[in-house]
């Protein structure tokens, strides 16, 4: 009953798609997955996209791959078609299978190891295939890492939804835009106009179990955090950085940027960090 009641005042944020909401991709771009070949034997670059994004939301890294002539994949995770329902029957796991298959492929075809980046959801997958397969992973680069989401607005939402029965597929969460301080950025970023709810759950749940994972890696590894990010607070860079197993670190917070901080005002030293950390990844 006492859940029940605490409950009430959250799910009327959550809406049916027959109240007038697409679930369709809105903002600009192509949304197609991106491939960059590149010399063999130098390291490659897998790019792994937020949850409900686009891998065009992390060209700046492919983009930062192909200056140095390196092969480089990001993928459109499971799921992420055209429609937010397609979002509704897939998981940590099919995440993991894809992104897997993605890192196996890429090592093989550049005949080298990988780094790995991501962007929020797709973080925590580059910290999962950092910690689980040191052998083919040459760098990892977290980008707004979620392994652990606000309180507000949505990991307590979220906690709450998971304990309230039933979870089933019709809740949704509109969106008027993303985290992005840059109103252009914002204007153009390409994203659903609606959240699963089930989806959503299994991000806060993969939060947990990457979280335990941190202390199996071992390869260097660039943190990059906007100050200003509304969606996973600024100090889980430093959380992050903190568990990991290796002291070789690199923290940067990008003042003025929020949660898609790969597109936002400080992308611009988002870049230049990247490079960075790829040039220094293929002297070692």
């Amino acid at each position: 009953m006492m859940l029940t009641r605490y409950m009430a005042p959250l799910t009327r944020r959550f809406i049916t798609l027959e109240e007038g909401w697409s679930g369709r991709l809105v903002g600009e771009g192509d949304p197609s997955s991106i491939s960059i070949e590149g010399d063999r034997g130098k390291p490659a670059v897998l790019a792994l996209h937020g949850f409900a994004g686009t891998p065009n939301e992390l060209r700046i890294v492919t983009d930062a791959a192909q200056r140095l002539h390196l092969f480089a994949r990001a993928p459109r995770l499971s799921g992420h078609g055209a429609d937010a329902r397609e979002l509704l029957n897939v998981g940590w796991n099919d995440w993991v299978e894809g992104a897997t298959a993605e890192l196996f492929d890429l090592s093989e075809r550049a005949e080298a190891r990988v780094v790995v980046c991501g962007l929020s959801l797709g973080a925590l997958l580059a910290t999962h295939l950092a910690a689980t397969y040191p052998e083919r992973v040459a760098g990892l680069i977290a980008l707004a890492n979620a392994v652990w989401l606000r309180l507000f607005p949505s990991g307590l939402p979220l906690m709450l939804f998971e304990a309230w029965k039933p979870l089933d597929n019709r809740f949704f969460v509109p969106k008027t835009g993303a985290d992005i301080r840059d109103p252009e950025a914002r204007k153009r970023h390409l994203t659903y106009d609606v959240n699963p709810i089930r989806s959503a759950v299994e991000v806060l749940r993969s939060g947990d179990l990457v979280r335990s994972e941190l202390a199996n890696v071992k390869c260097p590894t660039l943190v990059v955090h906007g100050r200003l990010d509304r969606v996973c607070s600024v100090g889980n860079a430093f959380r992050f950085a903190k568990r990991l197993g290796t002291t070789d670190v690199e923290v940067a917070i990008m003042p003025n940027s929020g949660h898609i901080v790969s597109v936002d005002l400080d992308r611009h030293d988002v870049s230049f960090r990247i490079e960075a950390f790829l040039r220094r990844v293929m002297t070692e």
